[in-house]
């Protein structure tokens, strides 16, 4: 089925048996079937027809951030998006940016402050793709990306969609696109943005990034594993519980923030999963407040004792 589908998709460019670990922010990952680049949106919507032809699953990678990947990898069609969807514009004004999902969402974070998006500053330090970051509508108390998105591009079997800023359905971490639809472009705009204020944030965005080396390990992650609970801290919570520093194999819990897993250099997606369910099983049990994921967990991944 791999080769049948290979050979209907025409020049998009793919790769087989390719580790993703060398495509996830833990890099830990087994292998993709395959993996195909499609640079544009009627490549996109060629990959899509030929998966469902060959009845073959697909899985959209993105920027491989807030993600862990089984150690037997993904099998079917792994998508990372290119080309066209790696292209960022700005309006005249400043005011309105177009920006293809596949560009990475720091580098969208940076054009906006040099902008004066005010609102960016809470996106600062998010890792990862723009299709991702409007997935879980990624920000802070400073501002979240859903607050100045216009509209959003998509492709699915049925065709080409675009989706109004009601449609998507933008909550905390959190958003309402339809699952099957792989999200290509968005148009943002922000009506407050001056040039001005450009300088003034680039600044401050300096200065968080001084504030997050202090508060973020250098270590490999995939961001906060768990969501933060109403009204309180998932790093804190883990921290009570005496977790702070607990290895599984080469998978810790941070000295630096409880919140983050973190791969020394070795460790398996097993080890990182099996420490996950240690901290949620132990905060649970001390605490009373089961953590939900704020990483995504893909593939088969076995039970600890």
């Amino acid at each position: 089925m791999i080769a049948a589908f290979a050979a209907q998709i025409g020049a998009v460019p793919y790769k087989c048996s390719e580790p993703l670990a060398l495509y996830t922010t833990f890099n830990i990952g087994g292998p993709a079937d395959i993996i195909v680049f499609p640079r544009t949106p009627h490549e996109l919507s060629c990959v899509l027809q030929a998966a469902h032809k060959n009845a073959l699953p697909m899985f959209f990678l993105g920027g491989g951030s807030n993600l862990l990947v089984s150690d037997e990898g993904i099998r079917g069609v792994v998508i990372n998006l290119s080309g066209e969807m790696e292209q960022l514009s700005v309006s005249d004004d400043g005011k309105e940016i177009i920006v293809g999902t596949a560009v990475t969402f720091p580098k969208l974070t940076k054009v906006a402050l040099g902008l004066g998006w005010e609102g960016a500053l809470g996106w600062h330090g998010t890792p990862g793709s723009v299709g991702g970051a409007l997935k879980m509508n990624a920000g802070g108390p400073l501002g979240e990306i859903g607050a100045v998105v216009q509209s959003v591009s998509g492709v699915s079997l049925e065709g080409h969609h675009e989706f109004s800023h009601s449609d998507a359905g933008f909550t905390y971490r959190n958003s309402k696109f339809p699952p099957n639809t792989v999200l290509t472009f968005a148009k943002l705009r922000c009506e407050t943005a001056s040039r001005a204020l450009g300088k003034e944030l680039s600044q401050k965005s300096k200065e968080l990034v001084v504030r997050r080396k202090q508060t973020q390990p250098k270590q490999r992650s995939a961001g906060s594993m768990f969501k933060n609970p109403p009204s309180d801290f998932a790093g804190r919570l883990i921290e009570a519980a005496g977790l702070k520093g607990t290895r599984i194999g080469d998978a810790q819990i941070s000295l630096v923030h409880a919140n983050f897993l973190v791969n020394l250099g070795t460790a398996t997606a097993q080890d990182m999963y099996a420490l996950s369910k240690l901290a949620r099983d132990t905060v649970l049990a001390q605490s009373g407040v089961l953590l939900e994921y704020e990483v995504k967990l893909v593939g088969n991944f076995v039970m600890p004792a």
